[in-house]
């Protein structure tokens, strides 16, 4: 996802009436298929190994932006 194609996916959960989001940061080798089997969605952040610490920072980023874009705040890449 672009940032604005993440907004996008997160105002159609939005919409869809989702009460309840919930994002599970992987390890380096993923889960296992027991949990992408109960996932309704599957995001990549990058496919290059990085720190659960800077993921998390990353994603927090990530969410706000998309929440700005939603609210209709201007965003500076478009």
């Amino acid at each position: 996802f672009t940032t604005v194609k993440f907004a996008h996916q997160i105002q159609h959960f939005m919409n869809a009436g989702y009460r309840q989001i919930t994002f599970v940061i992987g390890g380096a080798f993923g889960f296992s298929e027991e949990v992408y089997e109960k996932a309704d969605e599957k995001l990549s952040l990058s496919s290059m190994t990085t720190t659960h610490q800077l993921i998390r920072l990353f994603f927090v980023e990530q969410l706000y932006r998309s929440f700005s874009i939603i609210n209709n705040h201007p965003y500076h890449n478009e």
